[in-house]
């Protein structure tokens, strides 16, 4: 048995070789305003305020999660943000906190 599928296999034609795409991961930016106050943009950050229900506790809970995850704190942080400062990200609007 061991010898009819080996020679079925050398009969077959040597398969082709395949391509994987994958998207590159998205990063964001942070760019500061003429007011003062900070923009966060890019696609993950603006989606991880826009998906959620932020007038829920755990909503916001997750979003902040999301964001912290991401490292838009450690980035807000590096850009010069100090607590009270604006934050934009998307059309969410909110007071950065120090951890």
């Amino acid at each position: 048995m061991a010898d009819a599928v080996r020679e079925a296999r050398s009969a077959e034609p040597e398969p082709e070789g395949f391509i994987v795409h994958r998207p590159l991961a998205e990063g964001f930016r942070i760019e500061r305003e003429d007011d003062g106050s900070y923009r966060v943009i890019g696609r993950s950050a603006e989606r991880a305020v826009a998906l959620s229900d932020l007038t829920n506790l755990e909503a916001l809970d997750y979003a902040h999660q999301r964001l912290k995850k991401l490292g838009v704190d450690k980035a807000l942080a590096r850009a010069g943000a100090h607590e009270g400062d604006i934050v934009h990200i998307g059309g969410l609007s909110f007071e950065f906190e120090e951890d």
